[in-house]
């Protein structure tokens, strides 16, 4: 073998661990799994099932309402500059957010089923 060939696989095999790390790095928990009912010029209407680890990403939201349909859950929300909340999901509450730039993660034990209404800005 030649030192070129040589010393290409070396810096190779040095690098793969760095690579290996970043795609670790990269890995998020599930997305919960959302079903659209209605999605028009005004409104998206969703029915989600959010169940321990899963994760919204980080992403702008409208002004949205949502009521939990069964279970009870902690979630923590962490919002784009920084901030970090933690709410208790009961079921049968209705909750309010937005419009937000942010993420959520089901961090608690139980499973939720999640009823929203989202507004979208007039065009």
């Amino acid at each position: 073998m030649g030192k070129p060939l040589v010393l290409a696989i070396l810096l190779a095999l040095a690098a793969a661990p760095a690579l290996a790390q970043d795609k670790k790095a990269e890995k998020k928990g599930p997305i919960r799994a959302q079903k659209i009912l209605l999605d028009n010029d005004r409104v998206r209407v969703t029915e989600s099932v959010f169940k321990p680890g899963d994760e919204n990403p980080m992403e702008p939201r409208g002004y949205r309402i949502g009521r939990v349909l069964k279970g009870n859950t902690t979630v923590e929300r962490r919002h784009a500059n920084g901030k970090v909340e933690k709410i208790e999901w009961k079921e049968g509450r209705v909750y309010e957010a937005g419009p937000d730039n942010a993420s959520a993660k089901n961090i608690g034990k139980g499973e939720v089923v999640l009823y929203t209404v989202t507004l979208k800005q007039a065009k």
